[in-house]
């Protein structure tokens, strides 16, 4: 019974310390790094002359840090300002545990309207 009350006193406290180090929303790295990734895409994918050009309006939406999964997840969304289109809503998830070889930080993204394989499912539903 010890052993499992320290297993789990383990494991709950290891969540809580990987939410904490779980960038916000606004982090300049967490932008820095979704609008080199959607360039990415964009000159190698997707070339339809469409970049993000700002990012404004940034919110967090929801923090999930318990439940059956051991990722924490940071769902944000905000708005991007593009080039050769109209300003859109951009929805993002930045990850614990989801980076190099499972360490640090990953983040995901879909610009409503601009998904056109649908990865994320119709109007970004799945990073919402």
């Amino acid at each position: 019974m010890r052993l499992a009350a320290a297993a789990l006193a383990l494991c709950c406290s290891t969540v809580m310390a990987a939410a904490g180090q779980l960038p916000a929303c606004d982090d300049a790295s967490v932008l820095s790094t979704l609008t080199s990734r959607q360039a990415w895409a964009e000159a190698n994918t997707w070339r339809d002359g469409i970049t993000i050009a700002a990012v404004d309006r940034i919110g967090e939406r929801r923090l999930v840090t318990d439940g059956f999964s051991s990722i924490d997840r940071r769902h944000c969304a905000a708005r991007a300002a593009l080039t050769g289109a109209l300003p859109t809503r951009l929805y993002y998830v930045v990850s614990a545990n989801e980076g190099f070889a499972g360490s640090g930080w990953n983040v995901e993204f879909c610009l409503s309207g601009h998904d056109p394989y649908r990865v994320y499912g119709a109007d970004c539903q799945v990073l919402k």
